[in-house]
């Protein structure tokens, strides 16, 4: 359905910023080497290491044209981004945003699990079968998950998962009048977007097809200004997390100064990509109808 020519400069385009993003990350040391506390050090680690590997998968699922499923991927990337960015947003708020999403939220995702467990062996025909195993070994403990039910009743379990939820996050932070966080509300588009492909509803299955359905110049011009949107964000989120990072460790942010350039020579391409498209897809002649 593409052309040879545009194969190739998609695989271009994706495997630059995959090369600008793992020359980025070592940028990340200064946060990685701070000295947390063990449990602090974990949790921040386990966020970065999330978010870089599904940049990588996404970055390398534009590499083939599944720009579709890179979208789902970046929208982790941004959750992840936007949860390490209200953790780490004020060393006053550390201590207690640390713990909500390292144990209160861990605890709640337990109990959820537990459920879960509980209904599948409640459907299969003998769920003492070794193959089962697995599953059994989710199963929270009676004394557990009594004790996690009273410490997190269904008003607590709101609170918690609203505020660290997409809207949440975002709403907080960008009430927050911090120039970091200046215009993260445009991200509620793309999220909502990707919730839609994520979740297959009836937007998320026909928006894909209504593309491969336009003219090849229409289709052309916004595929590629997609997977420009798409590398754009990632290196973004990137830039996010390093800033955030940089200025609640307390380092020089003079380094970071090679990331906005990495990534403002990459977004000059992109650029020019959405402007095609535009020129495409609204030509002059319609502007004022």
């Amino acid at each position: 359905m593409y052309t040879e020519d545009m194969i190739s400069a998609q695989r271009e385009w994706a495997e630059e910023g995959l090369m600008s993003a793992r020359k980025l990350l070592p940028l990340m040391a200064p946060v990685a080497t701070h000295p947390w506390q063990p449990g602090e050090r974990q949790t921040i680690g386990f966020l970065l290491s999330a978010t870089a590997r599904a940049s990588e998968s996404a970055l390398l699922l534009c590499a083939y044209g599944q720009l579709w499923d890179a979208d789902i991927l970046a929208r982790s990337v941004l959750e992840g981004s936007l949860k390490f960015a209200y953790m780490l947003q004020s060393p006053t708020t550390f201590d207690d945003r640390h713990s909500e999403f390292a144990h209160d939220l861990f605890s709640v995702a337990l109990m959820k699990d537990h459920r879960k467990c509980v209904e599948l062996l409640d459907a299969v025909t003998d769920p003492d079968h070794p193959q089962w195993r697995p599953i059994r070994d989710r199963l929270l403990a009676d004394d557990e998950l009594a004790e996690l039910s009273a410490t997190y009743d269904r008003v607590h379990r709101r609170e918690l998962e609203n505020r660290w939820g997409f809207t949440g996050l975002v709403g907080e932070l960008s009430r927050s009048g911090d120039p970091l966080f200046r215009n993260l509300g445009g991200m509620a588009q793309s999220y909502s977007m990707a919730s839609h492909i994520h979740h297959m509803d009836m937007v998320g299955a026909s928006i894909p097809l209504d593309r491969d359905r336009r003219s090849p110049e229409r289709r052309e011009t916004i595929h590629v200004a997609h997977e420009g949107r798409l590398i754009s964000d990632i290196l973004m989120f990137l830039y996010l997390r390093l800033g955030v990072g940089y200025r609640f460790v307390g380092v020089d942010a003079a380094p970071l100064a090679e990331a906005r350039s990495t990534i403002r020579a990459i977004n000059e391409k992109f650029h020019v990509a959405h402007a095609t498209w535009m020129d495409v897809e609204y030509p002059s002649a319609d502007v004022g109808e």
